[in-house]
């Protein structure tokens, strides 16, 4: 994913779009905290809170392949079905920090 496109296709100049990910990656990281949390306490209700704040983010930024993990997370949570959800985090996770790393990388 080439970050420089998603400010393109979001019709934002490339600081704007750095500013509005900076946001995105701090409540993201809140997020993944808690819906860890969740998850480990048998809370769906609570994961599918934070799951449902994680899908909107990642979709509102175009961030296709996270909206739809988040999204089969979501799916799951809803459902109270906790089940199977620590390897769907643990895979969301390591493509967020990709993301984040990716990022970090264009703006150097």
């Amino acid at each position: 994913m080439e970050i420089n496109k998603l400010a393109e296709n979001l019709g934002l100049e490339q600081d704007e779009f750095n500013e509005i990910f900076e946001i995105y990656i701090e409540s993201t990281n809140n997020d993944l905290e808690e819906l860890i949390a969740a998850i480990n306490s048998g809370d769906a209700e609570k994961a599918h809170e934070k799951t449902h704040s994680i899908k909107g983010a990642s979709g509102n930024l175009g961030l296709d392949e996270l909206f739809e993990m988040s999204k089969e997370i979501d799916n799951q949570a809803r459902n109270n079905s906790l089940s199977g959800l620590d390897n769907l985090v643990q895979d969301f996770k390591k493509k967020y920090e990709d993301l984040i790393e990716e990022f970090n990388a264009a703006r150097e």
